[in-house]
């Protein structure tokens, strides 16, 4: 028993003692090790949020840059196409490019003059558009800053490029309104921040939620007044990104403003040195993240087991916000589906991996879709776009990417390994018809259809083929797609094979002059010969159907004009000295010599530098340019006859000059076009044949009858009156040699 109590009483004197020294060292260390880990886990969390704001911002600049250079490029190829002379005025610029301007998201063009006068391309005139100076300075593609516009109560940004059109000098304008912009930078964040496209000194251009009122407001201001950053540091943070942007850097920063840490970046966008800055607060990106940093300091003594559940937790939320930015950069809100930069990321991929072999890009869109908006409403075409969009992806094959480009512009890549156009023709039919909230609704769709190739590497590329393909059935409504057979490619193509020789075949005298021979109706001797041309390469013949309308837009036919004149003065040099004889010879004079009045003069000092007089040459003028309204034809006329050519007037009854016109011109010829032949009955006097060579008669002018290929249309030729026929009944086109033989025979 004593030894029970002696043992007893020793527990009772050494009682367990804590070791505060040690449990606070412990403690010390582990709140420590759980002060450096919640510092490790809240830098990490912060990395995380920086790379995917970035990543944000970068695609958003990425996508606007690529739009915008899209844009530039399309206004490039149209002051180009301008520029080699495809155009004349104004209205065909027009009529040729508004049918591309959807495409490009453009509401119109606008053409001006110095003096800001001018048209647009839906009927609006335009007097007295300020600051025009502003325009004419640029040399490349420029693009403004925010307009309001001249013709509705948008704001708009405005692509231009001068040009030269009938030596004045103008400047082509297309606009976009700037809500489209605002359209590509609507980045939701599920909460407070938004994305804005600034300029250089921080002016706000665009902002994707509307929540600046002011006009001209500047970002750092708004940041500052709005947010109210709660330290003198956090204001320099806002100055260093000011300085930064203005120094043409990027960067990515957090600031305590007001209650909320907020994360921001600034991306530069390489057009007017814009920048597009991305903000989001921590609550909207991070909310759980930071959450579990304060539950970690709370539990710091539990940390060792915490930091498993936090390593899984951050884990999972990373996941998460990682497919919110993933549905903000790629997925389309109304459909679902992709959006443009998915489609154009994916599409590459696709692309460097495709087998060339049944593979096609498709895109359609949905005919007056704004006509179906003002009748139906906003969110009920948002229905009817979800809708196109489920039933598309059902029709086509497995392993599709189909995506909402844009508005109402869907595209797809596929393969199908059947007939395309049954394909087609089924998305038409069952696309056609939609139901929404039990209403049916007609939609008329235009689709655009390309068959890729082995050697498509470019996503853009292929998706303006289709785009092209689509341009051909919109608005139509007969044909249900377009499959695109690069007709347009294969025409471009040769254009510009021609164009990269033509200066060649000049210098290499590729170009020789035939002539054929025209013949009096009443002693069928020969009156003289019309001197055509033909262009020999490397032993093939080019039509001159194939090279002379793209002489004349590109300016080309000019030099060749001269050329070919200057050749026949040779020709009729030599046969003065041979023979003693000069023929006259009629050679053709483009309209394009027009616009510059005295042009005559270089014909006439070519004929004096061969000693050969004016009046052996008749100079034809064709019908059309006689009415074209930028041309003085009459002036031009009387400048020709004062130099003493002789004048005809081409392919007469094709143009529709008018009777009253013909009796002022000063011309020696008419020249009945084959077509009149052709159609006429020969066994009867009463055609429209008969009535022109009424009228030259009364006007005291000769008639040459063309095309004239057998004997009855002669006999019919020389029966009406007709002074002189030409035609292959007499003799084709034949070479100089040729031709020489000719008229010394039949002369």
């Amino acid at each position: 028993m004593k030894r029970k109590k002696q043992e007893t009483a020793y527990i009772q004197e050494k009682p367990y003692k804590l070791n505060i020294t040690w449990i606070l060292l412990v403690f010390l260390v582990i709140l420590v090790l759980s002060y450096f880990y919640v510092g490790y886990v809240k830098e990490l969390i912060y990395q995380n949020v920086y790379q995917n704001i970035k990543e944000l911002s970068q695609q958003t600049a990425t996508q606007l840059n690529q739009s915008i250079t899209q844009q530039k490029n399309f206004v490039q190829i149209m002051v180009e196409s301008i520029d080699r002379g495809y155009f004349e005025t104004p209205e065909e610029i027009f009529d040729r490019f508004v049918i591309d301007l959807e495409n490009y998201h453009f509401t119109r063009l606008v053409i001006l003059d110095k003096q800001g006068n001018g048209t647009t391309s839906d009927g609006h005139v335009v007097s007295n558009y300020p600051n025009m100076q502003e325009f004419f300075e640029q040399q490349e593609v420029y693009v403004s800053e925010n307009r309001p516009s001249t013709v509705s109560d948008n704001q708009v940004n405005i692509y231009s490029k001068t040009f030269t059109l009938k030596g004045e000098e103008k400047v082509l304008m297309a606009t976009i309104n700037t809500a489209d912009y605002q359209e590509i930078l609507l980045r939701r964040l599920f909460g407070k921040g938004g994305t804005y496209l600034i300029n250089n000194d921080g002016t706000v251009l665009i902002d994707s939620f509307n929540n600046i009122k002011e006009s001209n407001a500047n970002i750092y201001d708004y940041i500052k007044n709005k947010y109210t950053p709660t330290t003198d540091k956090e204001k320099q943070k806002i100055d260093k990104m000011a300085k930064a942007i203005k120094n043409k850097q990027t960067g990515t920063l957090d600031a305590k403003l007001g209650e909320d840490t907020y994360f921001i970046h600034y991306e530069k966008v390489n057009i007017n040195d814009w920048y597009v800055v991305t903000t989001a607060a921590d609550d909207t990106i991070a909310s759980e993240l930071i959450r579990l940093v304060v539950i970690s300091l709370g539990l710091c003594l539990l940390v060792n087991l915490v930091i498993i559940a936090i390593t899984i937790y951050i884990d999972f939320s990373n996941q998460k916000q990682n497919r919110k930015l993933y549905k903000v950069a790629y997925i389309d809100s109304v459909t679902l589906l992709g959006n443009e930069a998915f489609f154009k990321e994916n599409g590459t991929i696709y692309l460097q991996n495709h087998t060339n072999k049944n593979e096609y890009v498709v895109t359609l869109d949905i005919n007056k879709f704004k006509a179906l908006n003002n009748l139906y409403g906003y969110e009920f075409c948002n229905e009817i776009l979800e809708t196109l969009g489920k039933k598309l992806v059902a029709i086509l094959p497995a392993d599709n990417i189909t995506c909402r480009i844009s508005n109402d512009i869907f595209a797809t890549i596929f393969t199908y390994k059947k007939q395309v156009s049954q394909l087609l023709d089924k998305i038409y039919r069952e696309l056609s018809y939609v139901t929404i909230r039990d209403i049916n609704v007609h939609l008329n769709l235009a689709i655009g259809a390309y068959t890729i190739k082995l050697q498509d590497t470019d996503i853009n590329k292929i998706l303006d083929k289709s785009y092209m393909a689509r341009a051909q059935i919109k608005g139509q409504y007969h044909s249900n797609f377009y499959l695109f057979d690069e007709r347009l490619e294969k025409e471009l193509m040769i254009e510009q094979e021609i164009e990269a020789c033509m200066e060649e075949a000049l210098n290499h005298q590729e170009f020789t002059v035939i002539y054929q021979p025209k013949t009096f109706t009443s002693n069928e001797k020969m009156s003289g010969a019309e001197a055509l041309i033909r262009w020999c390469r490397k032993g093939e013949i080019i039509s001159p159907s194939k090279f002379i309308p793209l002489f004349e837009k590109n300016k080309f036919i000019l030099k060749l004009d001269l050329y070919i004149f200057e050749q026949v003065c040779k020709d009729l040099a030599n046969w003065r000295e041979k023979y003693d004889y000069i023929p006259t010879i009629s050679i053709n004079v483009s309209k394009e010599h027009f616009v510059e009045e005295n042009f005559i003069n270089k014909y006439a000092e070519i004929c004096k530098k061969y000693n050969i007089e004016t009046s052996s040459i008749d100079l034809e003028i064709t019908e059309s340019a006689t009415i074209d309204s930028n041309i003085d034809i009459l002036k031009v006329m009387n400048y020709i006859k004062k130099q003493g050519f002789m004048l005809s007037i081409d392919d007469f009854g094709t143009g529709y000059s008018s009777l009253s016109m013909l009796q002022n011109m000063p011309i020696d010829i008419i020249k009945i076009d084959k077509a009149f032949v052709d159609k006429a009955d020969l066994q009867t006097d009463d055609n429209m044949i008969n009535y022109i060579m009424f009228m030259a008669e009364r006007l005291g002018i000769r008639t040459i009858v063309e095309g004239v290929e057998n004997k009855e249309q002669m006999e019919f030729v020389r029966r009406i009156g007709c002074d002189i026929i030409q035609g292959y009944y007499y003799s084709k086109p034949i070479t100089k040699e040729e031709f020489e033989k000719y008229f010394i025979k039949n002369k």
